[in-house]
Protein backbone atom coordinates (compact mmCIF):
# COMPACT_ATOMS: atom_id res chain seq x y z
CA UNK A 1 0.00 0.00 0.00
CA UNK A 2 1.45 3.49 -0.78
CA UNK A 3 1.25 6.44 1.30
CA UNK A 4 -0.78 9.10 0.55
CA UNK A 5 1.59 12.67 -0.46
CA UNK A 6 1.70 14.88 1.92
CA UNK A 7 -0.37 18.10 1.66
CA UNK A 8 2.15 21.16 0.68
CA UNK A 9 2.31 23.47 4.06
CA UNK A 10 3.24 27.00 4.33
CA UNK A 11 5.19 28.07 7.72
CA UNK A 12 5.17 31.86 8.88
CA UNK A 13 8.22 32.54 11.23
CA UNK A 14 7.79 35.53 13.47
CA UNK A 15 10.91 37.40 14.75
CA UNK A 16 11.84 40.37 16.34
CA UNK A 17 14.65 41.61 17.54
CA UNK A 18 17.08 39.20 19.91
CA UNK A 19 15.30 36.33 18.85
CA UNK A 20 16.60 32.95 19.74
CA UNK A 21 19.07 32.07 17.00
CA UNK A 22 18.51 28.15 17.71
CA UNK A 23 15.38 28.36 17.50
CA UNK A 24 14.97 29.91 14.25
CA UNK A 25 17.70 27.96 12.37
CA UNK A 26 16.27 24.91 13.97
CA UNK A 27 13.17 25.70 12.69
CA UNK A 28 14.45 26.01 8.77
CA UNK A 29 17.12 23.31 9.57
CA UNK A 30 14.06 21.03 10.40
CA UNK A 31 11.82 21.88 7.10
CA UNK A 32 14.86 22.31 4.80
CA UNK A 33 15.34 18.61 6.18
CA UNK A 34 12.46 17.48 5.48
CA UNK A 35 11.63 18.06 1.63
CA UNK A 36 15.02 17.21 1.28
CA UNK A 37 14.13 13.58 2.70
CA UNK A 38 10.89 13.64 0.64
CA UNK A 39 12.69 14.93 -2.26
CA UNK A 40 10.01 17.03 -2.46
CA UNK A 41 9.29 21.06 -1.74
CA UNK A 42 6.73 20.11 0.66
CA UNK A 43 6.96 22.57 3.13
CA UNK A 44 7.87 26.12 2.91
CA UNK A 45 8.23 28.84 5.17
CA UNK A 46 9.00 32.69 5.45
CA UNK A 47 10.02 34.99 8.08
CA UNK A 48 8.17 38.19 8.86
CA UNK A 49 8.65 40.41 11.90
CA UNK A 50 6.87 43.85 12.94
CA UNK A 51 9.71 45.97 12.22
CA UNK A 52 10.56 43.93 8.07
CA UNK A 53 14.23 44.22 7.12
CA UNK A 54 17.38 42.54 8.50
CA UNK A 55 16.76 41.61 12.38
CA UNK A 56 19.34 40.60 14.44
CA UNK A 57 19.21 37.45 16.72
CA UNK A 58 20.60 36.80 19.78
CA UNK A 59 23.94 36.03 18.93
CA UNK A 60 25.17 36.02 14.93
CA UNK A 61 22.15 35.00 13.27
CA UNK A 62 21.11 38.13 10.86
CA UNK A 63 17.79 37.49 9.22
CA UNK A 64 15.94 39.33 6.32
CA UNK A 65 12.10 39.32 7.50
CA UNK A 66 8.73 40.49 5.66
CA UNK A 67 6.15 42.78 6.82
CA UNK A 68 3.11 41.81 9.02
CA UNK A 69 -0.10 42.57 7.10
CA UNK A 70 -2.87 42.50 9.52
CA UNK A 71 -5.09 39.55 8.01
CA UNK A 72 -3.74 38.85 4.62
CA UNK A 73 -1.18 36.40 3.71
CA UNK A 74 -1.64 33.89 6.47
CA UNK A 75 -0.34 30.56 6.13
CA UNK A 76 -0.91 27.12 7.63
CA UNK A 77 0.84 27.46 10.65
CA UNK A 78 2.38 30.31 12.29
CA UNK A 79 5.25 30.16 14.44
CA UNK A 80 6.83 32.80 17.15
CA UNK A 81 10.48 32.44 18.13
CA UNK A 82 11.18 33.44 21.58
CA UNK A 83 13.00 36.53 22.34
CA UNK A 84 13.35 38.33 25.81
CA UNK A 85 13.04 42.04 24.36
CA UNK A 86 10.13 41.13 22.32
CA UNK A 87 6.55 43.41 22.39
CA UNK A 88 4.13 40.63 22.10
CA UNK A 89 1.54 43.07 20.78
CA UNK A 90 1.54 42.07 17.13
CA UNK A 91 1.77 38.75 17.43
CA UNK A 92 -0.54 38.33 19.51
CA UNK A 93 -2.70 40.00 16.84
CA UNK A 94 -1.68 37.97 14.62
CA UNK A 95 -2.65 34.83 16.64
CA UNK A 96 -6.21 35.74 17.36
CA UNK A 97 -6.19 35.92 13.26
CA UNK A 98 -5.08 32.49 13.05
CA UNK A 99 -7.31 31.10 15.52
CA UNK A 100 -10.51 32.48 13.97
CA UNK A 101 -9.27 30.31 10.53
CA UNK A 102 -8.44 27.22 13.12
CA UNK A 103 -5.07 27.28 12.25
CA UNK A 104 -2.40 26.21 14.95
CA UNK A 105 -0.05 28.71 16.30
CA UNK A 106 3.46 27.48 17.82
CA UNK A 107 4.55 29.67 20.70
CA UNK A 108 8.26 29.30 21.67
CA UNK A 109 9.73 29.80 25.32
CA UNK A 110 9.46 33.40 25.72
CA UNK A 111 6.50 33.34 23.39
CA UNK A 112 4.72 31.03 25.35
CA UNK A 113 5.75 32.60 28.75
CA UNK A 114 3.62 36.05 27.46
CA UNK A 115 1.38 34.34 26.27
CA UNK A 116 1.03 32.29 29.79
CA UNK A 117 1.43 35.55 31.85
CA UNK A 118 -1.08 37.28 29.58
CA UNK A 119 -3.86 35.01 29.38
CA UNK A 120 -6.26 33.62 31.73
CA UNK A 121 -6.00 30.04 31.06
CA UNK A 122 -9.25 28.54 31.76
CA UNK A 123 -9.42 25.06 29.57
CA UNK A 124 -6.40 22.84 28.82
CA UNK A 125 -2.38 22.64 29.96
CA UNK A 126 0.03 24.78 28.69
CA UNK A 127 3.81 25.31 28.94
CA UNK A 128 7.00 26.89 28.54
CA UNK A 129 10.78 26.42 29.10
CA UNK A 130 11.84 25.37 32.28
CA UNK A 131 13.23 28.52 33.69
CA UNK A 132 10.34 30.38 33.23
CA UNK A 133 8.17 27.89 34.44
CA UNK A 134 9.64 28.48 37.93
CA UNK A 135 8.77 32.34 37.96
CA UNK A 136 5.15 32.76 36.22
CA UNK A 137 4.23 29.67 39.49
CA UNK A 138 6.31 31.90 41.98
CA UNK A 139 3.96 35.01 40.66
CA UNK A 140 0.69 33.48 40.65
CA UNK A 141 -0.56 29.90 40.93
CA UNK A 142 -0.38 28.27 37.83
CA UNK A 143 -2.70 24.90 37.95
CA UNK A 144 -2.48 23.88 34.16
CA UNK A 145 1.11 25.24 33.47
CA UNK A 146 3.01 21.56 32.99
CA UNK A 147 6.62 20.56 32.66
CA UNK A 148 6.09 18.83 29.28
CA UNK A 149 7.70 19.90 26.16
CA UNK A 150 4.83 21.00 24.19
CA UNK A 151 1.22 21.26 24.85
CA UNK A 152 -2.17 21.81 22.64
CA UNK A 153 -4.50 23.60 23.76
CA UNK A 154 -7.27 26.01 21.83
CA UNK A 155 -5.56 25.82 19.06
CA UNK A 156 -2.40 26.86 20.95
CA UNK A 157 0.63 24.96 21.08
CA UNK A 158 3.14 26.18 24.11
CA UNK A 159 6.62 24.78 23.86
CA UNK A 160 9.94 24.77 25.86
CA UNK A 161 11.89 25.58 22.72
CA UNK A 162 15.33 26.05 22.60
CA UNK A 163 17.32 22.88 22.11
CA UNK A 164 13.68 20.94 21.76
CA UNK A 165 12.39 22.87 18.66
CA UNK A 166 13.62 20.39 15.77
CA UNK A 167 11.49 17.31 17.83
CA UNK A 168 8.84 20.06 17.81
CA UNK A 169 8.43 20.87 14.00
CA UNK A 170 9.03 16.82 13.49
CA UNK A 171 6.13 16.23 15.74
CA UNK A 172 4.33 18.54 13.55
CA UNK A 173 5.42 17.16 10.13
CA UNK A 174 4.67 13.48 11.60
CA UNK A 175 0.96 13.89 10.40
CA UNK A 176 1.81 14.67 6.85
CA UNK A 177 4.88 12.36 6.34
CA UNK A 178 5.19 8.33 6.36
CA UNK A 179 7.12 7.10 9.45
CA UNK A 180 10.18 5.67 7.62
CA UNK A 181 11.05 9.55 6.79
CA UNK A 182 10.17 10.74 10.07
CA UNK A 183 13.05 8.70 11.17
CA UNK A 184 15.18 9.46 8.49
CA UNK A 185 15.06 13.44 9.10
CA UNK A 186 15.94 11.98 13.06
CA UNK A 187 18.77 10.46 11.57
CA UNK A 188 19.69 13.29 9.01
CA UNK A 189 19.41 15.52 12.43
CA UNK A 190 21.70 13.21 14.39
CA UNK A 191 18.57 12.91 17.07
CA UNK A 192 19.55 9.84 19.46
CA UNK A 193 15.74 9.80 19.84
CA UNK A 194 12.73 11.89 18.90
CA UNK A 195 10.59 12.67 21.91
CA UNK A 196 7.01 12.86 22.01
CA UNK A 197 5.58 16.27 22.91
CA UNK A 198 4.49 15.22 26.17
CA UNK A 199 8.20 14.10 27.47
CA UNK A 200 9.04 16.20 30.65
CA UNK A 201 11.32 18.71 30.17
CA UNK A 202 15.03 17.66 31.30
CA UNK A 203 15.62 19.88 33.86
CA UNK A 204 15.82 17.76 36.59
CA UNK A 205 19.38 18.70 38.19
CA UNK A 206 20.35 15.01 39.05
CA UNK A 207 21.47 14.21 35.62
CA UNK A 208 23.71 16.94 35.98
CA UNK A 209 25.90 15.84 39.30
CA UNK A 210 29.48 16.99 38.23
CA UNK A 211 27.90 20.54 39.01
CA UNK A 212 27.19 20.01 42.34
CA UNK A 213 29.73 19.04 45.70
CA UNK A 214 30.32 15.56 46.34
CA UNK A 215 28.18 15.13 49.42
CA UNK A 216 25.30 16.44 46.86
CA UNK A 217 25.99 14.43 43.79
CA UNK A 218 26.21 11.03 46.31
CA UNK A 219 22.92 12.37 47.90
CA UNK A 220 20.99 11.93 44.39
CA UNK A 221 22.65 8.75 43.31
CA UNK A 222 21.68 7.32 46.43
CA UNK A 223 18.24 8.83 45.77
CA UNK A 224 18.26 7.29 42.64
CA UNK A 225 19.10 4.06 43.41
CA UNK A 226 15.97 3.62 46.30
CA UNK A 227 12.99 5.22 44.19
CA UNK A 228 10.79 2.36 45.14
CA UNK A 229 11.81 1.89 48.44
CA UNK A 230 12.99 5.57 50.16
CA UNK A 231 15.50 6.20 52.56
CA UNK A 232 14.66 8.51 55.34
CA UNK A 233 16.75 11.77 54.79
CA UNK A 234 18.53 10.57 58.22
CA UNK A 235 19.56 7.56 56.92
CA UNK A 236 20.83 9.23 53.56
CA UNK A 237 22.91 11.81 55.93
CA UNK A 238 24.58 8.90 57.77
CA UNK A 239 25.70 7.42 54.72
CA UNK A 240 27.42 10.32 53.29
CA UNK A 241 28.73 10.99 56.78
CA UNK A 242 27.29 14.58 57.54
CA UNK A 243 24.42 15.76 59.78
CA UNK A 244 20.67 15.72 58.16
CA UNK A 245 20.79 19.74 59.23
CA UNK A 246 24.10 20.42 56.95
CA UNK A 247 22.32 18.41 54.42
CA UNK A 248 19.50 20.38 54.50
CA UNK A 249 21.43 23.53 54.06
CA UNK A 250 23.54 21.86 50.71
CA UNK A 251 20.14 20.93 49.43
CA UNK A 252 18.76 24.65 50.11
CA UNK A 253 21.69 26.12 48.31
CA UNK A 254 22.04 23.64 45.05
CA UNK A 255 18.19 23.58 45.10
CA UNK A 256 16.45 25.61 46.71
CA UNK A 257 14.32 23.10 48.35
CA UNK A 258 14.88 20.67 51.44
CA UNK A 259 16.21 16.54 50.77
CA UNK A 260 12.73 15.20 51.73
CA UNK A 261 10.86 17.33 49.07
CA UNK A 262 13.35 16.79 46.52
CA UNK A 263 13.16 13.49 46.85
CA UNK A 264 9.15 13.77 46.35
CA UNK A 265 9.48 15.40 43.39
CA UNK A 266 12.29 13.03 41.81
CA UNK A 267 9.84 9.71 42.41
CA UNK A 268 6.98 11.70 41.41
CA UNK A 269 9.05 12.42 38.09
CA UNK A 270 10.03 8.50 37.56
CA UNK A 271 6.38 7.63 38.28
CA UNK A 272 5.53 10.54 35.14
CA UNK A 273 7.74 8.34 33.27
CA UNK A 274 6.08 5.30 34.06
CA UNK A 275 3.05 6.57 33.45
CA UNK A 276 4.01 8.17 30.07
CA UNK A 277 5.99 5.20 28.72
CA UNK A 278 4.29 1.81 29.97
CA UNK A 279 0.69 0.64 30.54
CA UNK A 280 0.99 -0.25 34.11
CA UNK A 281 -1.68 0.12 36.58
CA UNK A 282 -1.25 3.30 38.74
CA UNK A 283 -1.34 0.62 41.77
CA UNK A 284 1.83 -0.79 40.82
CA UNK A 285 3.75 2.77 39.91
CA UNK A 286 2.84 4.15 43.37
CA UNK A 287 4.95 0.65 44.68
CA UNK A 288 7.48 1.08 42.11
CA UNK A 289 7.95 5.14 43.26
CA UNK A 290 7.78 4.35 47.02
CA UNK A 291 4.75 5.64 47.49
CA UNK A 292 2.71 2.94 48.82
CA UNK A 293 -0.52 3.86 47.80
CA UNK A 294 -2.50 5.36 43.71
CA UNK A 295 -4.01 7.86 46.32
CA UNK A 296 -0.59 8.99 47.97
CA UNK A 297 0.89 8.95 44.27
CA UNK A 298 -1.99 10.88 43.13
CA UNK A 299 -1.43 13.99 45.97
CA UNK A 300 2.50 13.82 45.14
CA UNK A 301 1.70 13.87 41.09
CA UNK A 302 -0.82 16.64 41.61
CA UNK A 303 1.60 18.61 43.28
CA UNK A 304 4.33 18.49 40.69
CA UNK A 305 2.86 18.23 37.32
CA UNK A 306 -0.85 20.30 38.89
CA UNK A 307 -2.90 17.08 37.24
CA UNK A 308 -3.49 13.61 38.99
CA UNK A 309 -1.84 10.19 37.03
CA UNK A 310 -5.38 9.25 35.83
CA UNK A 311 -5.91 12.62 33.94
CA UNK A 312 -2.35 12.58 32.67
CA UNK A 313 -2.68 8.64 30.97
CA UNK A 314 -6.08 9.64 29.29
CA UNK A 315 -4.84 13.07 28.40
CA UNK A 316 -1.51 11.27 27.06
CA UNK A 317 -3.15 9.24 24.75
CA UNK A 318 -5.11 12.24 22.91
CA UNK A 319 -2.08 14.44 22.63
CA UNK A 320 -2.39 16.15 19.34
CA UNK A 321 1.66 15.97 18.89
CA UNK A 322 2.25 12.46 20.00
CA UNK A 323 3.87 10.48 17.35
CA UNK A 324 2.33 7.86 15.93
CA UNK A 325 3.26 3.96 18.68
CA UNK A 326 5.42 2.82 15.25
CA UNK A 327 7.84 5.84 15.01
Amino acid sequence: MTTAAPQSKDFEIFVQREFCDLELTSVIHTLQTANMVHDAPYFGWRVISDRPGLVQGDGVCLVRAEPVIADHCMADVLIVIASKSADPAVWMARLRSMRRLGRPVILLADAATAFIARTQIETGAVTTHWADAAILRETRDQPRLTGTLSEFSNGIITAAGRAATAELLIGLLARELPVSEITEIGRHLLLPSIRTSSSTQPFAPEAFHKFYDKTVADVLTIMEDNLSDPLSIARIANQVDTSQRCLERRFRAAFGTSPGQYYRKLRAGRAHHLIQSTRLPLVDIAAATGFGSSSTLATAFRKTYGITPSEFRGKHKERVLDYSAKV
